[in-house]
């Protein structure tokens, strides 16, 4: 059995929402079935065969080629299996994702892995505003799981998050880890301004200085943190290689919130 993949044949004229197109929701599904599966989101109606070639029958592996950044809602909300998308991908990609393995090649566009509670996310290139955010008319961001964003991440990431780890390999926009509740956030390149505003707790990890610390920041000194390698050896096991030092300076703040999120910046 090989995995069910979905090769897109021509870039779509309108934005295509591709939720349904999960292990969970495709099992047990014939591939006659699969291709009839609405897509579209305007009045023109839009189905998977006539967007994507369907090949493979394995349904709790599933494959992407050629996508593009009006590829919405990919891998959204599933919760087991495994999702692999060879191109880039739009809005939402992993937007409340529950479990199971979700894996881009490509840039990702706003919202990517928002509220999402369990699993891992690992986007290989970029990935735009909001990512591990709220998404709108909800109370938290991420919740859970592994997110890692090898290339750069745009402004308000993981805002308002409340648990999981996400890894920055590039650098990041402003306001990253704005209003965090709790969670750990790794940043290995630069970092913007306002980095961790309204952030009531949680941690901010930093390998280079930010660019800007906020002055409700308290500087509590360099101090050893015995957690950074359990940290360092989680990370590998994901394929991101950092050495993590056992010291770093530590700043609490948000001290205009709550105040008990903390700002690491390795030494």
């Amino acid at each position: 059995m090989s995995a069910l993949t979905f090769k897109m044949k021509q870039r779509p004229d309108q934005r295509v929402d591709l939720s349904c197109l999960t292990p969970d929701r495709l099992a047990g599904m014939r591939s006659k079935d699969i291709e009839a599966l609405h897509i579209g989101t305007t009045r023109s109606k839009l189905c998977v065969g006539d967007l994507f070639k369907v090949s493979g029958d394995e349904t709790s592996q599933i494959r992407f080629v050629g996508t593009d950044d009006r590829c919405d809602h990919i891998g959204a909300r599933f919760g087991e299996g495994e999702v692999l998308v060879d191109g880039d991908a739009g809005a939402y990609l992993g937007a409340s994702l529950k479990g199971g393995t979700l894996t881009l090649k490509g840039d990702a566009g706003p919202y990517a892995g928002a509220a999402m509670s369990g699993g891992t996310l690992d986007i290989g290139g970029n990935a735009g505003e909001r990512a591990g955010g709220v998404l709108v008319g909800e109370v938290h961001g991420m919740r859970g799981g592994r997110l890692i964003i090898r290339g750069n991440a745009g402004p308000m990431l993981a805002e308002r998050m409340r648990r999981g780890i996400i890894t920055v390999c590039g650098d990041a926009d402003d306001y990253a880890g704005a209003r965090v509740v709790a969670g750990t956030i790794v940043f290995l390149g630069k970092v913007g301004r306002f980095a961790g505003y309204g952030s009531k707790r949680g941690t901010l990890i930093f390998k280079k200085e930010p660019k800007e610390i906020l002055p409700t920041f308290a500087d509590c000194g360099v101090i050893e943190f015995t957690y950074l390698k359990l940290l360092e050896r989680h990370l590998k096991e994901h394929d991101v290689k950092l050495r993590l030092p056992r010291r770093a300076q530590r700043l609490m703040g948000d001290m205009a919130a709550m105040g008990k999120g903390e700002m690491l910046i390795l030494r």
